[in-house]
């Protein structure tokens, strides 16, 4: 197995993420503890001492682990076999790893400090909400997707010929986030920190239908409370959010005009950048752009994703292929007024939080939070959770058709600039040939993660109980201080507007335009 953990140095009292993966191991269940360690596992099964979990070779097992003692780290491990309980710390059957990590002194030992005014930092329940939210996103990552689909593409010859290559990729496509996406407790988080109520969702208490004909698997049934986990297993932890910033960064866009090309199409009335393009028949690519070609007819069109966008979050796309708004039935007109106000209260809260003679009040947070709670709980119908989950994997499988070698040999690019995925500088260079807006995929990417974890954060937050204190939302900015702040640094970047200076309503594919307009008469 193989043993990382974040931070990396740590220091006692600090929580890590501790990340083992299973390498060349059979898989199956396995205990594990961590010598010497005397609180090792966060709400782990039983004993705090040992946890229990099923390895795979494609998902990874990630605890949080608090240290209590300085020194060298050590996990152990055993198969379950038929053990209902874990050996004795004695048992030569535990196979101990090499040095994790090594654990530091507190920092400051036991000093004290003053600080005038200082708030205190608050601590919530939410909290196991929001690390989840967090495992959900490490895990919808494209790295591991990518581990997921390697080894399990066909290797055989006559897989690669008409349209089985990609009918396997999207398939695969499709398990992984299901599977990832799956609120079904994880190994993340034990399921007594379910048990105890304190991970649930809002979704959690929302009845279900008491038809006696209908045998739910889960939520209310025949007016009967029945355990279930956090919190609906149909409620999918994914937003629309990501695919919304994704397609402004012009991902599908890109795949459209290589597609165009690849079926010898010129995509507008203009010389066609991509003309060179010749496929080697004896390359993978070549058959993978084909099952793509052949199920264009079966994947979501810009204008199903534009009126579900509008839906969800009344966020609009431009072009041609986008129909008058007056075709719509519904939209959430208040949403994005209402983020972005929630983004500014954040940001006058760190100031006066970081002014150490303010006591900085936070209630403008928790009206602001309940606000957007709300619109995006009235958003959450009809095809929320599928066309969402569906998009993703279809999304998944661009970039991954993207990040093909053959891809950059023939598109180019600059070597030197660092991306966070490896899909990301075809379509920087794709904007660079066809005279698209120059702000980075980069920014559209980092707007897509942060917004996502944000928004999962509030639409599954019990924001509307008449409970919910200045506290909570606190909480809830100080835990999220680095995605926000991304976000609004990315959002100012791509459009121009600053939203830590005031609110701004404006439909973002607007601004795109308007700066795209100016840089045309620049050039």
């Amino acid at each position: 197995m193989l043993y990382s953990i974040e931070p990396d140095p740590i220091r006692v009292g600090q929580i890590g993420s501790l990340r083992i993966q299973l390498e060349q191991e059979q898989s199956g269940p396995y205990w594990f503890r961590i010598a010497e360690e005397e609180e090792p596992f966060t709400g782990s099964e039983g004993s705090r001492k040992y946890i229990r979990t099923d390895m795979q070779p494609s998902r990874d097992f990630q605890p949080e682990v608090r240290f209590s003692n300085p020194g060298p780290v050590y996990v152990l491990s055993v198969p379950v076999d038929d053990m209902k309980s874990p050996p004795d710390d004695a048992d030569r059957r535990w196979t101990e790893s090499p040095e994790v990590t090594r654990v530091a002194e507190p920092d400051g030992g036991v000093d004290f400090t003053v600080s005038l005014g200082a708030s205190p930092e608050p601590t919530t329940a939410d909290e196991v909400l929001w690390r989840f939210i967090r495992a959900i996103s490490r895990r919808m990552r494209f790295d591991e997707f990518r581990d997921y689909v390697q080894p399990r593409l066909p290797t055989e010859e006559t897989a690669w010929h008409g349209v089985n290559a990609y009918d396997a990729l999207r398939k695969l496509a499709d398990e992984f986030v299901g599977q990832s996406a799956s609120p079904v407790a994880g190994p993340e988080l034990s399921q007594s920190t379910y048990s105890a109520g304190l991970a649930q969702s809002y979704v959690h208490d929302v009845k279900q239908s008491s038809n006696p004909y209908l045998d739910y698997p889960y939520g209310e049934r025949n007016q009967a409370r029945v355990p279930i986990r956090f919190p609906l297993p149909s409620v999918p932890f994914v937003e629309l959010i990501w695919n919304y910033w994704s397609e402004e960064g012009m991902l599908v866009q890109t795949l459209n005009h290589i597609l165009a090309r690849f079926q010898n199409r010129r995509p507008g009335p203009t010389a066609d950048p991509l003309m060179r393009l010749d496929l080697s028949p004896l390359m993978p690519l070549r058959a993978l752009l084909w099952g793509f070609a052949e199920n264009e007819t079966a994947r979501l069109t810009i204008r199903r994703r534009n009126a579900e966008y509008e839906y969800e979050y009344g966020l609009r796309l431009r072009g041609r292929a986008i129909p008058d708004a007056a075709m719509l039935v519904d939209r959430r007109s208040q949403f994005l007024e209402g983020f972005h106000r929630l983004l500014h209260a954040c940001v006058q809260y760190y100031k006066e939080r970081d002014d150490k003679t303010v006591d900085a009040d936070a209630f403008p947070l928790l009206s602001n939070l309940q606000e957007v709670h709300l619109s995006l709980a009235r958003g959450a119908h009809n095809q929320y959770a599928n066309l969402a989950v569906t998009a993703r994997a279809e999304m998944l499988t661009m970039q991954w058709l993207l990040a093909q070698p053959e891809m950059h040999e023939f598109l180019g690019g600059p070597v030197m600039i660092p991306y966070e995925e490896p899909w990301m500088d075809r379509v920087d260079t794709m904007k660079s040939m066809q005279g698209w807006a120059d702000a980075s995929i980069t920014h559209f990417f980092e707007l897509a993660v942060q917004g996502e974890q944000i928004l999962l954060s509030v639409r599954h937050g019990r924001w509307n109980e008449s409970t919910r204190k200045r506290e909570h939302a606190a909480n809830w900015a100080l835990l999220w201080r680095n995605e926000i702040q991304r976000y609004i640094h990315s959002y100012a970047t791509v459009t121009g507007v600053d939203l830590a200076v005031g609110v701004n309503a404006t439909m973002p594919s607007e601004l795109l335009a308007r700066r795209l307009t100016k840089q045309r008469r620049r050039a």
